[in-house]
């Protein structure tokens, strides 16, 4: 269902950019960083345990399912070799029609259910990450005096910012102030992509 890119694209919505007034744009000009939200994610331990834990949650629900739909499958081969065979009064045939549509609305709904606990436990593992990550932006911003940090790629591996000055990248910056040791941080050039600057696992 779900990875650490779609965790990426849902912090990076999550995370406002800092404002800038009319007056403040007047008076200088715009200071802009930017940095790789996927990137920073990818060496986060919390973001790396959410994902692990998402997973578990999403392995437990298939397999519920996966019973689920094994035993609709069991009460259907019955029915179809009971009714070949002649076996079924039509009291009996319509009984087990109806056992039949009622375990396949279980099923849908179990499905459905599943999909918005899966969201609602979602959101509230990545909340704390969220805000971790949007008061480190902040602080950043304020204290290098950037109007606004921007994301560099998205959950896609598609850039927002085609180019930038080296110099404005705050990727290291901000994982220090998260407190990552980025003495062990790989650095992609100028043509990696997000994927390939990742840690590998």
């Amino acid at each position: 269902m779900r990875n650490m890119r779609a965790i990426g694209l849902l912090i990076l919505f999550s995370c406002s950019q800092p404002q800038v007034s009319p007056a403040q744009s007047s008076q200088k000009s715009l200071r802009i960083g930017y940095t790789n939200l996927e990137l920073v994610l990818s060496y986060l331990p919390e973001a790396q345990q959410v994902e692990q834990q998402l997973r578990t949650y999403e392995r437990k629900i298939i397999e519920q399912l996966n019973i689920k739909q094994s035993y609709l499958q069991t009460k259907v081969e019955e029915y179809s070799e009971l009714k070949q065979q002649n076996k079924l009064t039509p009291a009996q045939e319509e009984e087990r029609r109806k056992e039949i549509m009622r375990l396949d609305e279980e099923i849908k709904r179990f499905q459905e259910e599943s999909e918005q606990n899966y969201a609602k436990k979602k959101a509230e593992l990545l909340q704390p990450i969220i805000d971790k990550l949007q008061k480190a932006i902040d602080e950043l911003a304020a204290a290098e005096g950037y109007d606004y940090i921007l994301n560099n790629s998205n959950a896609t591996g598609v850039a927002f910012i085609l180019h930038g000055p080296k110099e404005h990248d705050v990727t290291e910056k901000l994982l220090k102030k998260l407190g990552v040791d980025t003495t062990k941080i790989q650095k992609p050039d100028s043509a990696a992509t997000p994927s390939s600057a990742a840690p590998k696992k």
